[in-house]
């Protein structure tokens, strides 16, 4: 066999691992303690190849004489230390991925004592060896001859060997069955070159073997691509996922600084995407660059759509703390994107686990709601220091406290008298759900519709509103009073459901009432959303006879067009014109406004009157119903019915 062949394993693994760290540095992909720890086992891999080489190449290239002699015993020295750092290496690599780290960096835990002890009496014997020559030696001939202690270096290989696939055994169902036999497979291939080496020396495949296991590796487990975010320099969503459920399954206590960014939509659409993934490269190195500090050990993650987050020990809380305050800091200010200035609205909390929050599904419940949790906006909110705010846990137990509502029927209505101002009296209502729970009380419909929008139970307390107010028209009362219908608000998540012609026609079938009886309330955001979807609800039910109103008018782009095309009866002009019709631009506005509807043939209803001089400016200018609290606030059924009877009778 030519000389040469012993080289060329070690120089083709050396060439391997160099384009594959190469490749890993050009594209970023080093953020987070896996990738690191993969980078520094190639690391080790490549320094023993090289070594390796270098050996080789003083063993069969070099003069053999006593000039080289030392050299030769200190390079070899130097290879056995780094090769036998791989094991080590990898059942480090392996415990970061499980989640047993935070076990692993207490030096007085058993698992850490087992793993570093071995690894240093190799040492010892090697530092021994350039005394004793029980490792290895040269002869007089100055020939490398192995001594009869070179097995002891086996046997603790062996041991490691073990430990990593007891390791995987033990913690299989953390890292599913693809990931365990990807990387089960290293300890036996490695075994087997081991084994080939020690028969034949020259042979040098140990180095040659492990990188293709490293390559392996790099490609079905460690997957840098899928882990980071290329376009921030941050660890990715589904690396944030790994980090978290590992944390969790073993119970290390964190820490985690949340940035979230609540009108990245906004920015997005007026921004343009380059320019907007340009802002959030720049808060991505913001937040880098504040946990640059090494002793953090701070893991920095992207999880699109304008949120990050930063995982630390929970030992580092109070440095994560300063440096939340000073991201808050930051995003309170304009960030410069050339020649233009944006401004962010931030959401920034710090939350400790399990302290704050003990379960998985709970966190990532948390980390996607928390910015409607806090009203707190471009400051850092404890999330420790919330936990007892009624209003916060109110908003946090949200979904419990709803689903609470709709089992145990805490859920009931209240309507709104609308005075009609060419009849003098209270011919109709605006029905407004209302809900008291057992354990906060009354709840704003603010806090638990949204809520209900974001979860889907909006199709359930829909269903009960359409119920309760068709059993209240088919009621005595109803009739006896004299009302003509009751307005009813559609949620956008109603305005798309397929059936729901069906069950608005069926509830009335079977409480008795008549179309003219309902007036269905839209908005205009409604209205827009799956237009063909809400465009076919409405043309089907205004077909069977159901009157519909225009909800919260002046409040978006006010669309006259979509005004125009649908079967509307009634426009209802939003509180929020009511509370500028003092500014006397604003007034003629609402006049003219008003006026336009009118020749539209389109009443016009005005919402949020709250006194007597309000009331007569808007009957002067032609508006047909009036609503507001200088009539009457929301009342229960009973109270409504004792209402309207007490007031159209006086005739006030």
């Amino acid at each position: 066999m030519p000389q040469i062949t012993y080289l060329l394993y070690d120089v083709s693994a050396v060439i391997a691992l160099f384009t594959l760290i190469l490749a890993l540095v050009i594209r970023r992909l080093y953020k987070g303690r896996n990738n690191k720890l993969f980078l520094v086992l190639c690391g080790v891999l490549i320094l023993s190849g090289i070594l390796d080489v270098v050996t080789e190449y003083f063993d069969h290239f070099m003069p053999l004489n006593e000039r080289y002699q030392v050299t030769r015993l200190v390079l070899t020295t130097l290879y056995f230390m780094m090769h036998n750092l791989l094991a080590p290496t990898y059942v480090l690599y392996i415990s970061s991925i499980i989640g047993l780290w935070y076990k692993m960096r207490h030096f007085k835990t058993p698992l850490t004592l087992f793993w570093i002890i071995p690894y240093n009496f190799d040492l010892l014997l090697l530092l021994l060896n350039l005394h004793n020559h029980k490792i290895f030696y040269y002869d007089d001939k100055l020939n490398y001859v192995r001594g009869p202690w070179i097995m002891i270096l086996y046997a603790v290989a062996l041991y490691y060997g073990l430990m990593i696939t007891y390791v995987l055994i033990r913690y299989k169902y953390v890292i599913g069955s693809k990931w365990f036999w990807s990387l089960s497979a290293m300890v036996p291939l490695n075994l087997l070159s081991v084994m080939i080496q020690m028969l034949v020396p020259h042979y040098r495949i140990e180095i040659f073997i492990s990188t293709i296991m490293a390559i392996e590796v790099a490609i079905i487990v460690h997957r840098p691509e899928d882990m980071i975010d290329d376009a921030v320099g941050m660890q990715s969503y589904k690396a944030f996922l790994a980090s978290v459920r590992t944390n969790f399954d073993f119970g290390n206590p964190t820490c985690h600084l949340m940035i979230r960014i609540n009108n990245y939509r906004l920015l997005r659409r007026n921004l343009g995407m380059n320019n907007y993934v340009r802002m959030i490269s720049n808060i991505a190195s913001v937040i880098n660059h504040a946990c640059a500090d090494p002793k953090l050990t701070c893991e920095t993650f992207y999880l699109e759509q304008g949120s990050f987050v930063v995982n630390a020990d929970v030992k580092r809380y109070d440095a994560l703390a300063v440096i939340g305050r000073d991201i808050s800091d930051y995003l309170r200010n304009p960030i410069k994107l050339g020649q233009m200035e944006v401004m962010v609205d931030a959401c920034i909390c710090l939350v400790k686990c399990p302290e704050d929050i003990s379960t998985e599904d709970a966190f990532l419940d948390f980390e996607g709601t928390y910015n409607a949790k806090l009203l707190d906006v471009g400051q850092l909110v404890i999330l420790s220091e919330r936990l007892n705010d009624r209003d916060f846990c109110m908003r946090s137990d949200m979904d419990a406290i709803i689903s609470r509502g709709i089992e145990g029927h805490r859920f009931m209505m209240y309507y709104q008298p609308i005075y009609d101002v060419a009849k003098r009296k209270f011919v109709t209502a605006e029905a407004l759900i209302r809900l008291v729970d057992i354990e906060y009380g009354f709840v704003s419909p603010g806090l638990f519709i949204p809520a209900a929008e974001e979860s889907g139970a909006i199709h359930d307390i829909g269903d009960y509103v359409i119920d309760e107010v068709c059993r209240f028209i088919g009621s005595q009362d109803f009739e006896e009073l004299g009302l003509e219908y009751i307005e009813i608000n559609l949620s956008v998540a109603q305005c798309i459901e397929a059936n729901l012609h069906e069950k608005i026609t069926e509830c009335m079938n079977r409480y008795g009432v008549r179309p003219d009886q309902i007036n269905l309330e839209i908005t205009e955001t409604a209205a827009d959303y799956a237009p063909e979807i809400t465009d076919r609800n409405i043309e089907m039910l205004a077909g069977d006879g159901i009157r519909f109103s225009l909800d919260d008018y002046g409040t978006g782009y006010s669309n006259v067009s979509r005004v125009v095309q649908m079967p509307l009866d009634i426009v209802k002009l939003d509180k929020s014109l009511v509370d500028d019709m003092n500014i006397p631009a604003m007034w003629t506005v609402i006049r003219n406004t008003v006026g336009m509807l009118k020749k539209m043939n389109k009443k016009v209803l005005v919402e949020g009157v709250e006194d007597g001089a309000a009331v007569e400016k808007f009957i002067d200018i032609g508006c047909d119903y009036i609503q507001g609290f200088y009539f009457s606030k929301p009342l229960p059924e009973k109270d409504y019915v004792a209402f309207v009877r007490e007031r159209n009778a006086s005739g006030e």
